[in-house]
């Protein structure tokens, strides 16, 4: 299923979702296209190419992929990416800490002079007439890892920052009740408050009309997006709650 998030006439930005079997994570994909240039964000794992590559081409041409940009190195972003490779000229964008991953989802051969590593601080990728940010949010996660923020929709693709596991509708109207699907996620698996203060403190420098995470719906309107901030301003991991994790216990040492 295909869900325009932004459309001007010339500058456009898609979600992909819902073609994932019922025992896997429901992942959402992204297109950003400007002109006749299109940035695929999140291509997902090997087992939706195809279905993703004909909502694509109700679009753009696939061949006219500029780029792909992954998160980070986790399968469920990029475990299609030999098939992405073999099918577009595009440029893999993902940190510098993940590109000697790319060769366990590529052929060396094909992925060898495709790879744009990403450095620490992030960059801009230029797109038609626009330029995209790729937005630095390590720990965010994953210790090498970039969000994309696109300055002409003001849209935020956060990633699995913002991710929720269960609900079932597009849009988040009821924040507090959206809670129970997406703050035990968070808890177990953003492990770091100062990454995540680091990160807000970021976001809050830009103009954000909607974050659109990886898994589940999305938060629309300043107002969503700011309650979404202050929430995760003061998230406490279970790690940081749980220091004890890191003490032999008697079920260790029996």
């Amino acid at each position: 299923m295909k869900i325009a998030l932004f459309d001007n006439g010339n500058h456009q930005v898609f979600k992909f979702l819902g073609f994932g079997d019922s025992d896997e994570v429901e992942t959402n994909q992204f297109l950003i296209k400007d002109g006749d240039e299109a940035i695929l964000y999140e291509p997902g794992g090997s087992r939706i190419n195809s279905l993703l590559f004909s909502e694509i081409s109700t679009v753009i041409p696939p061949q006219k992929i500029k780029y792909i940009v992954l998160s980070h190195q986790d399968p469920d972003v990029g475990a299609s990416l030999n098939f992405w490779m073999v099918s577009t000229d595009a440029k893999i964008c993902i940190s510098e800490l993940w590109t000697r991953f790319i060769p366990h989802f590529a052929p060396k051969s094909i992925a060898k002079e495709r790879i744009l590593p990403i450095d620490d601080e992030g960059g801009k990728l230029k797109l038609g007439q626009s330029e995209i940010v790729l937005l630095p949010a390590h720990f965010l996660h994953s210790e090498g890892n970039f969000q994309v923020y696109d300055p002409v929709s003001k849209i935020l693709l956060s990633g699995d920052f913002g991710a929720s596991v269960g609900a079932d509708y597009e849009t988040v109207q009821n924040f507090e009740e959206h809670l129970k699907f997406m703050e035990p996620f968070h808890k177990r698996y953003m492990p770091s408050s100062y990454a995540i203060k680091s990160w807000v403190s970021l976001v809050r420098t830009l103009d954000v009309e909607q974050i659109v995470p990886q898994h589940g719906p999305r938060f629309v309107q300043k107002e969503m997006v700011g309650k979404f901030l202050t929430w995760a301003e003061g998230l406490k991991p279970t790690l940081e709650e749980n220091p004890g994790w890191y003490k032999l216990s008697d079920k260790i040492l029996e």
